[in-house]
């Protein structure tokens, strides 16, 4: 990260940045407003306030209300400035949205992904891509891709089973190349963790752990009420959680998604996401074992308030199963709600959440001894 000190473009670029998210997040907000929460000068706010509604990124939304006197102009973010582009990955086909600068939903379609050759699995993605940009009715701002995999710093994926022609391949380099936007490559399950925590979960915790099991298996976490991807964004890859109550003789678990991944397998089908036909009534008692047994496991390292269960394998009377499990293993005093997501739009809307965030905060200020830094997101 290069250090800049003292440079008054970089300051406008990251206040500019801060009041746009601000007016995202909290809007609409006058000048005054935005003058108290930043601690910037009135006649700094106005300027940078006047500069994002030229280039329409701001727009106006009324007066305020307050006082008896002239009243101060409402600013929100102009829905129509730019749209988001993004595309899911579950069961071999991706679920696309575009997306306008409120999240609001656009339109939607879903395209597959041909798995067969690292090439193919490429084309058939751009081609996808291209079929949205010509639907976007506005300046494409960010395009998004939730993967079922280990996404490193970069958009390298590792660890991917389920694309096992990608394994290794830089799929954000692949799009930046060619869209020349923002690009935003993360493993679908954190960004369901995010979709979840930002638009279901009632009560704003500081710290959830979110489950998914169905097409594999993996977790998204959020710690103080952000997401935490861990050195190499390995963190919640809870297939290469081991056991010590594991009997087999050693072998090389890293090829086949991990130990735990490996041995949910025995219980669940992956590529329908539902439990093994078996007919074997301990099938679901070892199931319920497993999971509550991971979920101690993040209770004892993390201690979060929820965790949350997603996939279609879970109904409401599993995860009542695996709650009274876990009991078995934490004090009552620590343990945390267990609930379940039941939809199936928290990963679709945490990419476009996450595509959003990074539209706005490209630039950050970061203190430390008092120099200031820039960091390119």
């Amino acid at each position: 990260m290069r250090k800049l000190i003292g440079k008054p473009q970089i300051l406008k670029e990251v206040n500019s940045s801060m009041i746009e998210q601000l007016v995202y997040e909290r809007g609409p907000l006058t000048k005054p407003d935005l003058a108290k929460i930043t601690s910037l000068s009135l006649p700094t706010v106005s300027k940078l306030v006047d500069a994002l509604e030229n280039s329409s990124r701001l727009c106006r939304a009324g007066h305020s209300g307050k006082g008896a006197g002239r009243k101060a102009v409402l600013y929100e973010t102009n829905k129509n400035s730019g749209c988001i582009i993004v595309l899911y990955y579950l069961l071999g086909k991706y679920r696309c949205r575009i997306a306008d600068m409120l999240n609001n939903s656009l339109y939607e379609a879903a395209f597959p992904l041909d798995g067969s050759s690292s090439r193919n699995a490429a084309s058939s993605t751009l081609n996808a891509i291209d079929s949205l940009m010509e639907r976007a009715p506005t300046k494409v701002k960010a395009v998004g891709v939730g993967m079922p995999g280990v996404v490193k710093s970069g958009g390298l994926l590792l660890g991917i089973p389920q694309i096992s022609v990608w394994e290794g391949f830089n799929l954000e380099e692949l799009l930046y190349r060619r869209y020349k936007t923002k690009i935003c490559v993360e493993n679908n399950v954190k960004i369901s963790a995010v979709g979840y925590y930002h638009t279901r979960l009632k009560d704003k915790q500081d710290n959830i752990v979110y489950i998914y099991v169905g097409n594999g298996i993996g977790a998204g976490l959020i710690i103080n009420k952000q997401l935490y991807r861990g050195a190499s964004n390995f963190s919640g890859e809870i297939g290469f959680m081991t056991s010590l109550a594991d009997k087999t003789p050693f072998r090389d678990y890293t090829l086949q998604g991990g130990f735990m991944e490996t041995h949910l397998g025995k219980f669940v089908d992956y590529a329908q996401g539902d439990f093994r036909k078996k007919n074997d009534p301990r099938q679901r008692d070892g199931f319920v074992d497993i999971l509550s047994m991971i979920a101690a496991d993040y209770v004892a390292i993390l201690n979060p308030e929820v965790i949350v269960f997603s996939g279609a394998i879970f109904d409401d009377t599993l995860v009542e199963s695996i709650n009274r499990r876990t009991a078995r293993y934490i004090p009552s005093e620590i343990m945390p709600l267990i609930l379940r997501d039941d939809s199936d739009d928290s990963g679709i809307e945490g990419l476009v959440l996450t595509c959003r965030s990074c539209i706005t905060t490209g630039t950050q200020l970061v203190r430390r001894q008092g120099r200031i830094r820039r960091h390119v997101v």
